[in-house]
């Protein structure tokens, strides 16, 4: 008895198991944020980033980020105006083109070339983010951000900005969700698989 017991009890908590170790193998399968670095952008220069590789095809998202030391001034000077009096009284705070160049067998060329930011997508998690636009890509393309800085409002500048690239959430954004649900999936089978063993082996005592 105690022997079946221990069987039942290891066969629910490896099928516990199991889905979470395939959900986070598929998460970590790819760099999802391939660059993420620190700017500090000089006017009328061009910024040209380090490259990257992008190891799967689909769209990646090119965004500028600024640490939240006064998130309703920096909202504005980015250009997050909706709903927003205070940002009435103040200019324009970025004005910038950016590029996309793209290295592989065939050479280098730009896919995206010197094109003007426009504000039009906002958020992030403890910062305040921007976004510049999209590309497409290329599995093992080798990818680099220019960007061609022509104003820049000095609280953005000190706000430690950063340029980054990552996949579009709908790559990525169910494996976070799938994960969530593989974990509570765990904690309940993998729960009843111990209680059968201790049930198991806490009635083989007593008898």
């Amino acid at each position: 008895m105690i022997k079946k017991g221990v069987v039942v009890g290891a066969v629910l908590i490896l099928i516990a198991i199991l889905p979470y170790v395939y959900v986070q193998s598929r998460l970590h399968s790819h760099n999802w944020e391939p660059l993420t670095a620190p700017i500090m952008p000089p006017a009328d220069q061009d910024i040209t980033s380090a490259e990257f590789e992008a190891d799967l095809n689909g769209t990646y998202v090119v965004s500028l980020t600024f640490a939240p030391t006064n998130v309703a001034l920096e909202e504005c000077l980015v250009g997050d105006r909706l709903f927003k009096d205070d940002c009435a009284s103040l200019g324009n705070g970025l004005d910038l083109d950016w590029s996309v160049i793209s290295r592989n067998s065939s050479g280098e060329r730009p896919i995206i070339d010197r094109k003007l930011y426009v504000p039009g997508a906002f958020g992030g998690a403890g910062v305040v983010a921007t976004t510049l636009g999209t590309f497409d890509a290329h599995e093992g393309d080798h990818y680099k951000i220019l960007l061609h800085v022509r104003n820049i409002a000095p609280e953005l500048r000190v706000a430690s900005p950063k340029i980054s690239v990552e996949a579009g959430r709908i790559y990525w954004e169910e494996w976070v969700i799938f994960a969530q649900l593989s974990l509570m999936f765990a904690v309940v089978f993998g729960a009843g698989g111990v209680l059968v063993i201790w049930w198991s082996m806490s009635g083989q005592r007593n008898t």
